[in-house]
């Protein structure tokens, strides 16, 4: 799991190759990673973030993740719809399709919205 950012990267467009077209932009903080032009997941400072919604909770619960999260200037924090990557997601392409699918998921339902 020790991987420059640049080596996460590659990893996630290797291990999700099979699945469909991966794109990757980079942000103020991180990259923002596409699947056939549908968000799935952010890399920031080295971790997986796989987007989620209410209906994938559960399923993120089960696994351990945790929720993304930043505080705002005035001190509150604010909870991100995304959870960090199991750590088979780093490791085990089967593993990284898996949380991915989860997280194309999320996005196409995100987008209906």
């Amino acid at each position: 799991m020790n991987m420059t950012e640049e080596q996460l990267l590659s990893w996630i467009k290797r291990a999700m190759q099979p699945v469909g077209k991966i794109t990757i932009n980079a942000v103020t903080e991180g990259h923002h990673i596409y699947c056939d032009g549908v968000q799935f997941a952010l890399v920031d400072k080295g971790v997986i973030w796989f987007k989620s919604d209410d209906e994938s909770d559960l399923v993120w619960d089960a696994a351990g993740s945790s929720t993304l999260s930043n505080t705002r200037k005035d001190g509150t924090m604010v909870y991100l719809h995304y959870r960090s990557a199991p750590d088979d997601a780093y490791d085990d392409e089967k593993g990284m399709r898996k949380w991915a699918k989860q997280g194309i998921a999320a996005g196409k339902r995100a987008k209906m919205k």
